[in-house]
């Protein structure tokens, strides 16, 4: 009974110690994790009415046959409408002020438009979808 019971803790203790060596090898931390899943989102580092086609571009002629002239995704008369842009880490107001206004100044403006959620600019968090007022 005795060896039985000496043999049932030694088997016990190597499990355990099996096991805690096979989760520090094989698990990963709550920041590695985070680190992958950010690393297959999507990043859009620029406004998206900053990434349709210039004046320039639209209105350059195809040398060649084969090119394909470039079509304005919006007309250049458009009336300017309110968007909506998703904070990313490490932006601040005056950071997306600069983005969408070309200057850090009106950042009160986010502020006022977003007052229904945004009441100081120390609550901005990342994932945030923030409207923005037309200039």
């Amino acid at each position: 009974m005795r060896n039985d019971l000496r043999t049932g803790i030694f088997i016990g203790i190597g499990l355990v110690f099996a096991g805690w060596i096979l989760f520090a090898l094989f698990s990963d931390t709550l920041q590695e994790r985070r680190q992958k899943q950010l690393a297959n989102e999507p990043v859009i580092s620029e406004p998206v009415w900053r990434l349709a086609p210039t004046e320039k571009q639209i209105t350059s002629k195809p040398s060649g046959q084969n090119q394909k002239a470039v079509v304005p995704t919006q007309p250049a008369t458009a009336p300017a409408t309110e968007q909506i842009h998703i904070v990313q880490g490490g932006q601040s107001l005056s950071s997306i002020s600069s983005l969408y206004y070309e200057t850090a100044d009106n950042w009160q403006k986010i502020l006022e438009a977003n007052s229904d959620v945004l009441q100081r600019p120390e609550q901005l968090r990342p994932g945030m979808r923030l409207k923005i007022p037309a200039k």
